[in-house]
């Protein structure tokens, strides 16, 4: 879990703290079904998910810029290193990290409003 967190860099710190509320609220949603907690852990889980794709897209900005260099300069010399494809594909692998905390948290959400929902309808 560190490793996601040193890899995916800032943004992960909103993608832990708004999947874990939604994860939360979505468990006391398990427990205790009532449409009001379902539309707060829906909310969050949006929260969650848009936060999981802004840090995607910063990390590949990142790589991209890393390759691209600032000011005009290239960062990395494309004739010069034979081992440029190891280090877009490795820079790519870390740009991964924040779909897969973010999605994990709301996979967890999504089956603890499913057992809620299930518990809500049987108690209609």
């Amino acid at each position: 879990m560190m490793t996601l967190m040193q890899n995916g860099g800032f943004p992960m710190w909103f993608i832990v703290a708004f999947g874990l509320v939604a994860l939360g609220g979505a468990i006391r949603y398990a427990f205790r079904p009532d449409d009001v907690r379902l539309g707060f852990v829906r909310h969050m889980a949006l929260a969650t998910l848009f936060s999981t794709l802004t840090g995607t897209l910063a990390d590949m900005a990142a790589v991209f810029t890393f390759f691209a260099g600032r000011g005009g300069a290239p960062a990395v010399d494309l004739a010069k290193e034979t081992q440029w494809p190891v280090i877009l594909m490795k820079g790519m692998a870390e740009s991964t990290s924040p779909g897969i905390m973010g999605f994990t948290l709301l996979s967890l959400t999504a089956l603890m409003c499913a057992v809620g929902q299930s518990r809500q309808g049987r108690q209609a």
